[in-house]
C-alpha cells in the first residue's frame, strides 16, 4: 500500500523507483535532485507519487529555493493527498514553505479551501537563498508535529504541534511549485523519506455495536441536570467508530452526526447545538443542528450508520420509569444492562443518580440483567383477509425467518413475511389465499429468535385467530358491572360477545351518557384485540387490584384500560361503542337493582341474568351471590340462567325450589309466553295460608315473552319463611280477554 517511501534521485530518474508523475516536462533529476526546469513564464507545476502513509507516520525531505520566497514564489510539499493532481481540489495536508511572512507552516486542504493548523515562526525564511530540511510526524490519533532545520545545522527545531483528524487516509505525496518567470528553474528537492502505516478502513459497525443507553426526554422540572434534552450512546463493540455521517432520528426529524471517534467502551452525549454550552465542562458532548425533539410520553429513536443501516433503535415510553414522580420530569431513562440488547422496557428504569441522570458515564442503574428467555407470541390478528399480524412480547432477531417456520391450520399458504416497523416486535404475513369468515385458525411457530438469540418459548408459540367482522348492535352485551367498589378496589365492567362473529376491539370505547348525548369517552384499547364468540372480557384500570379483591378472577379475560370511568354509587350508565362510535349496548343502573337482602352494596357487582332479555330490564339484573364472593369477573355470572324454555302459551316458574339470599340460585324466574303482546299483568305470591306476601307485578304491561323475578322477599322487606307458596299470574287486555295462571313453588333452607 506504498506506506514506505525513499528517494534521493541518485539514479537521475524520477519516473521509477518510485515513479513520480504529473507535469513531467517541467522537472528533471539529472543533477541527482528533483529540480524544477520550467519555461520562463509565471505558472505552477507539480509532481506526485503514491503514498498511503498516515498513521504513526513520518515525512522527511530537503528543499532548496534559490531566492527569497514570497506570496508569488513558494512551494507546497504535500504529505497527504487524496489525488495525484496537486494543483486541483483535493483532501489532504501540506507543508507551506514561504509566503508573505516567510514561514514554514502546516496546512489542511479540503477542496480548494486551505486552513493553517501549525503556524511556524515568522521571518525564518527571510533569506536570499533557502536550504532547509523538514520533518513532520503524525500519530494514529491525528497529533501532528512540524520540525525544521534552516541552513542545514544538523538539528531540528519544533515549529509547532496540532491535532487534526479530519482526513484519515492518504493516496499520494508530492511537491507543488508556484513561480514567476525569473524563478522557474530555482526549486530543488531531495532525500524524501516517508514511513508509517496505511489507513485500513475499519469493518462497518454491526447491529448493536453502538447502542442508546440514556434518554433525557423531559428535563422539566429541573432536578440538577441542565434543562436540556439528550441521548447518550455507548460503543459496546471492540473497534473505534467515526460517527461522521451517522444519523439520529425520531421518525419525523433526522440529525446527522459530525466527525467524532468513539472508542470501545466510551460514551458520547448527543444534544442540540444550542444546548452544548450547558455542558461546557464535559468533553464527550456533540451538538446536532437538527436534534430531534424527544416526546415526553414516548417516541421511537433510531441510530443509523452511513447509508441508512440500522445500528440501534429504542421505542421508549414514560411507563418505563416505573415511578410516577420521576415520570413527571427532571429524570432520565437509563439502560440497566448494555449486554442485554433486547430487554427494552424490562431493561430500562429511571435514573437513581441524585442529579437526575448520568450523561457521558456509566448509568446509575447499571447491573447484570441477562435475557435468558425466548420470545412469546402474544396474538395473531388478521388485518385483512390476506394479511395477518403476529405480535410478540419482545424485540426479535432482525433476520426474517423462513416461511417453513410458520404453519397455519386449516392450511393457508403464506406468500411473504416482513416486520411491521422498526420495533421488530411484530411480523406482517401476506397470504396467498384469503381467510374465511367465522373460521377459527391456529398458527404454530418454530425457530423464532429474539435479538439475544433465545428460541421461542414452546408454551407461547401457538395462537388462534379469525377474520374479524363488523359488529352489529347487541353483538356484544354488558354482562356485569361493579360501580361501588370497596375503598381498596376498582370499578370494573364485563362484556360478552354473544354473536358468532370474531370482533376486533381496536378503538372501541366505553362511554357515559348525559342529557341524552355521549359525555365522556374512554378507549378500550388502541391495539388489535380479537374478541371471540362466547368470550367474556373484563375491563378495568388495574388487574392486580381486581384480582386482589376477587381471587377467583379469570385474569386471562381481563384487559386493563389506561383511563377508566368512575361511576356514581347511586345511579349511572354505561355505553359500549365500536370503532365508528356506533352504539353496541347501553345500560342504566341504580343501586335499587341490588338484592333487597344486601345490607351493604359496597364491593358487590350487578350481574346480568339472561342474554336473551333486554339489557335495561331491571328484572334481568341481580346482585352477585355470596357464594361467588360478590362478583364473577371474567367468567359466567352466578345468576345466569339458561333463559326461557317455553314452547307455547304458558307460565313456568323456574326453579320451583330456591333459597333466598344464599342459595344457587337465590331467586326464581316467573317466565311467560303469549301469542300476542299488550297484556296487563298482576302477579302476586301467596303463602300456604292464602295470605298475600308479595306483589311482583301491579298492572305491568308485558311483551309476548319474558320473565319476572321474585327474590324470596316480602312486601315488608323481610325474607319469606321456609315453606310452599302460590304464584297467581293474572293478565287481561283491552279486548276484555282475561287469563289466570297459578303455579306452586317452595322456599327452602340451606343445610
Amino acid at each position: 500500500m506504498f506506506a514506505q517511501l525513499s528517494d534521493n534521485f541518485n539514479d537521475g530518474d524520477f519516473s521509477k523507483n518510485p515513479a513520480w508523475s504529473g507535469q513531467d516536462i517541467k522537472f528533471s533529476a539529472a543533477t541527482n535532485q528533483l529540480k524544477l526546469q520550467a519555461p520562463a513564464v509565471t505558472e505552477d507545476a507539480y509532481l506526485s507519487t503514491k503514498s498511503a502513509a498516515i498513521n504513526d507516520a513520518s515525512w522527511e525531505f530537503f528543499a532548496h529555493l534559490g531566492f527569497n520566497p514570497s506570496s508569488t514564489n513558494y512551494t507546497r510539499v504535500y504529505l497527504v493527498s487524496s489525488q495525484s493532481n496537486l494543483a486541483d481540489t483535493l483532501k489532504g495536508y501540506f507543508v507551506m514553505i514561504g509566503n508573505t511572512t516567510d514561514e514554514i507552516s502546516l496546512y489542511k486542504q479540503s477542496g480548494s479551501t486551505r486552513t493553517k493548523i501549525i503556524d511556524g515562526a515568522d521571518r525564518k525564511l527571510n533569506l536570499a537563498i533557502v536550504d532547509v530540511r523538514i520533518k513532520v510526524t503524525r500519530d494514529a490519533a491525528g497529533n501532528w508535529q512540524l520540525f525544521s532545520d534552516v541552513g542545514l545545522t544538523g538539528a531540528y527545531t519544533l515549529e509547532g504541534s496540532a491535532t487534526d483528524a479530519t482526513f484519515f487516509s492518504s493516496s499520494y505525496t508530492g511537491v507543488y511549485c508556484n513561480y514567476t518567470a525569473t524563478r522557474s528553474d530555482k526549486f530543488s528537492f531531495d532525500d524524501f523519506v516517508v514511513t508509517g502505516k496505511a489507513y485500513v478502513a475499519p469493518a462497518p459497525p454491526t447491529y448493536k455495536d453502538v447502542i442508546i443507553t440514556e434518554i433525557f426526554a423531559d428535563p422539566t422540572p429541573r432536578v440538577e441536570l441542565p434543562e436540556t434534552e439528550f441521548v447518550e450512546l455507548l460503543n459496546r463493540g471492540t473497534a473505534s467508530f467515526n460517527l461522521s455521517g451517522w444519523t439520529l432520528s425520531d421518525g419525523s426529524s433526522t440529525a446527522t452526526i459530525p466527525s467524532y471517534t468513539l472508542a470501545p467502551g466510551e460514551y458520547v452525549v448527543l444534544m442540540a447545538t444550542s444546548s452544548v454550552a450547558n455542558y461546557s465542562s464535559q468533553q464527550n458532548v456533540i451538538g446536532l443542528s437538527s436534534f430531534p425533539s424527544l416526546n415526553n410520553a414516548g417516541d421511537v429513536l433510531m441510530l443509523k450508520y452511513r447509508g441508512g443501516i440500522m445500528i440501534d433503535s429504542v421505542q421508549y415510553s414514560d411507563s418505563w420509569y416505573k415511578n410516577d414522580d420521576k415520570k413527571s420530569g427532571g429524570w432520565s431513562l437509563e439502560l440497566i444492562d448494555p449486554n442485554n440488547i433486547c430487554g427494552e422496557e424490562n431493561n430500562w428504569a429511571a435514573s437513581e443518580n441524585k442529579d437526575g441522570g448520568t450523561p457521558g458515564k456509566q448509568n446509575s442503574v447499571y447491573a447484570n440483567k441477562p435475557d435468558l428467555t425466548g420470545p412469546a407470541l402474544l396474538a395473531a390478528v388478521p388485518v385483512s383477509d390476506r394479511q395477518l399480524m403476529l405480535q410478540f412480547n419482545e424485540k426479535l432477531l432482525k433476520e426474517i425467518p423462513s416461511i417453513e417456520n410458520f404453519y397455519i391450520a386449516p392450511e393457508v399458504t403464506i406468500d411473504k413475511i416482513s416486520f411491521t416497523d422498526q420495533s421488530l416486535r411484530a411480523f406482517n404475513i401476506l397470504l396467498s389465499t384469503p381467510l374465511q369468515e367465522k373460521q377459527l385458525y391456529t398458527i404454530k411457530l418454530k425457530n423464532i429468535y429474539d435479538c439475544n438469540g433465545n428460541n421461542i418459548q414452546t408454551d407461547y408459540s401457538v395462537a388462534s385467530f379469525a377474520l374479524p367482522q363488523k359488529a352489529d348492535s347487541l353483538d356484544v352485551l354488558i354482562n356485569e358491572i361493579l360501580f361501588n367498589p370497596r375503598p381498596t378496589g376498582e370499578d370494573f365492567l364485563e362484556i360478552v360477545n354473544t354473536s358468532d362473529k370474531y370482533l376486533n376491539l381496536k378503538n372501541w370505547s366505553v362511554a357515559t351518557v348525559k342529557d341524552g348525548a355521549v359525555d365522556k369517552v374512554y378507549t378500550i384499547t388502541n391495539k388489535d384485540f380479537l374478541f371471540q364468540p362466547g368470550a367474556y372480557l373484563v375491563l378495568t384500570k388495574d388487574v392486580d387490584i381486581l384480582a386482589g379483591e376477587y381471587p377467583q378472577t379469570k385474569t386471562a379475560n381481563v384487559l386493563e384500560m389506561n383511563t377508566f370511568p368512575s361511576w356514581n354509587d347511586d345511579a349511572g350508565n354505561v355505553l359500549i361503542m365500536d370503532d365508528q362510535k356506533n352504539a353496541i349496548d347501553y345500560f342504566a343502573y341504580t343501586k335499587s337493582m341490588h338484592s333487597v337482602f344486601i345490607k351493604d352494596e359496597e364491593g358487590v357487582s350487578l350481574e346480568r341474568i339472561a342474554f336473551s332479555e333486554p339489557t335495561n330490564d331491571s328484572n334481568n339484573w341481580k346482585s352477585a351471590s355470596t357464594t361467588s364472593g360478590y362478583a364473577t369477573p371474567g367468567f359466567i355470572n352466578s345468576n345466569t340462567t339458561a333463559g326461557s324454555v317455553l314452547s307455547g302459551e304458558e307460565i313456568v316458574v323456574s326453579p320451583e325450589v330456591f333459597i333466598p339470599a344464599s342459595g344457587t340460585p337465590n331467586f326464581t324466574e316467573i317466565q311467560y309466553k303469549f301469542n300476542q303482546g299488550g297484556y296487563i299483568a298482576n302477579v302476586n305470591v301467596y303463602d300456604a295460608n292464602g295470605l298475600l306476601i308479595k306483589k311482583v307485578a301491579n298492572n305491568e304491561l308485558l311483551g309476548t315473552e319474558g320473565f319476572l323475578r321474585w327474590d324470596g322477599d316480602r312486601d315488608d322487606g323481610t325474607k319469606a319463611r321456609i315453606g310452599y307458596y302460590l304464584v297467581s299470574f293474572e293478565v287481561f287486555n283491552a279486548a276484555g280477554v282475561v287469563k289466570t295462571f297459578r303455579k306452586r313453588l317452595a322456599v327452602a333452607a340451606k343445610f
